[in-house]
């Protein structure tokens, strides 16, 4: 790793958060001469960071708000089979955020938001090259994504979606029959009767990628602790405070990565961050044909990946009270909207069972940019389900910003656009595009 901004080596730079963003963050800031201290309130990628399906899929970024699906959603959110599940105990404190989720599901909305994610997701490859290139031992698997589908008519309407809303039309295949399929992917079960190949995709294996992060950061110098967990960000017009269970950090700056726990550090603030964490499941199964495609389970709200010689089910998102609270119930759920897409499972020999709390946003995007008021402290964090696909990018962007420069590509994730319409003329010294000298 090679600074690649002298001047700025002697600052030191506090990042919050040791999931797959902070730590891609960590790395673009030590590029630039950052002394980086990460803090991390349990173990490394043990939030939302490591049992995700691990899809790379740029061309296909999208908010979760988009029309007709959330209003279809909410309203069978309290069935406990529904893909989104609101846990009765969690819509006390849940409604504002889903009504806000509801009123961003237009389709004006939808294409700004599929605009701004393009814009910061148009270089992903790029900046995953970079990380290998530069000692981070990350590898992007292409692959091609097969989506799957009960009836025609139902491949018909997504892929015509598909082909609307994002630069694919290259991509995508024809719509296929049953036969087709088997002949593709001979372990489908009965429930795949139609759907199409969208090709020019990926994955990466998210739990490597943090490991591959960790040890190259440490060989460069940036300090990781593991059971740090942050209690309180004093910013000043000079430096920060950063206060921990295990020590109180002085920096220039400070990042805070911390997913869905994010919010509860941006409140002293003044900033009412709506990051709420909505848990996704995943775990692993063997099928007796292996598969070679990464699947795309639209009607059951599921993928399965090849990883690691099984192939990893993720799916489901969930709002809970108890953001550390597993579930059961939702991986049998799973279970019962995956099983008639495959054959040759034994569904009860299952393994790698795991759940993650998401950061998920009202209006799908995630928060980029400089605290509001606050020019020295800096937030990266609700990405929803986008998060190890976009981090490379985000970090990217992020480092600049720290650094001074305009940006324009993060401007439509500016934090303060969750202020009042009156409070925001903060925005100009907190310095969202451009860090003010504080």
């Amino acid at each position: 790793m090679t600074s690649t901004n002298t001047g700025t080596a002697s600052k030191r730079t506090v990042v919050v958060g040791g999931g797959v963003l902070g730590l891609c963050v960590a790395w673009e800031l030590a590029r630039w001469g950052h002394q980086v201290v990460v803090l991390e309130r349990d173990r490394v990628g043990s939030g939302a960071s490591r049992g995700n399906a691990g899809e790379i899929c740029s061309s296909i970024v999208g908010p979760l708000p988009s029309p007709g699906i959330v209003s279809t959603a909410l309203k069978n959110m309290y069935r406990k089979d529904s893909a989104l599940y609101v846990h009765p105990m969690a819509a006390l404190t849940m409604g504002s955020f889903l009504l806000r989720m509801a009123r961003n599901a237009t389709a004006e909305r939808f294409r700004a938001g599929v605009q701004a994610l393009a814009q910061l997701g148009v270089d992903t490859y790029e900046r995953f090259a970079a990380l290998s290139d530069n000692g981070v031992d990350v590898e992007v698997v292409r692959r091609e994504y097969l989506y799957l589908f009960p009836s025609r008519t139902r491949a018909e309407r997504k892929r015509a979606f598909l082909s609307e809303h994002y630069p694919v039309e290259r991509d995508l295949g024809e719509i296929l029959t049953s036969s087709d399929l088997v002949a593709l992917e001979p372990g489908l079960g009965e429930r795949a009767q139609s759907g199409f190949l969208l090709r020019g995709q990926a994955q990466v294996d998210p739990s490597a990628f943090v490991d591959a992060l960790v040890v190259a950061l440490r060989a460069n110098g940036v300090v990781i602790h593991e059971g740090a967990r942050v209690t309180r960000v004093v910013p000043s017009s000079r430096e920060v405070q950063v206060e921990s269970t295990i020590d109180t950090f002085v920096a220039g700056q400070v990042v805070i990565a911390a997913g869905a726990r994010s919010a509860d550090l941006a409140g002293p603030f003044g900033l009412d961050l709506p990051v709420r964490p909505g848990k996704g499941y995943s775990f692993s199964i063997r099928p007796e044909i292996p598969l070679t495609r990464v699947l795309k389970l639209e009607e059951a709200h599921v993928g399965a990946v090849p990883l690691d010689g099984c192939v990893r089910i993720a799916g489901t998102m969930e709002f809970d009270a108890r953001t550390d609270r597993f579930n059961r119930n939702r991986i049998r759920e799973v279970v019962n909207a995956a099983a008639p897409y495959f054959t040759g499972v034994d569904w009860a020999r299952r393994t790698a069972e795991w759940m993650g709390p998401r950061p998920m946003t009202p209006d799908g995007l995630p928060f980029v940019g400089a605290a509001p008021g606050q020019p020295r402290a800096f937030l990266a964090t609700g990405h929803n389900m986008l998060g190890v696909m976009l981090a490379p990018s985000t970090a990217y962007l992020l480092a600049r910003l720290v650094d001074g420069q305009d940006v324009a590509a993060l401007r439509p994730f500016d934090p303060a656009r969750v202020l009042p319409r009156r409070g925001r003329s903060v925005r100009a010294a907190s310095g969202t595009s451009r860090r003010g000298d504080g």
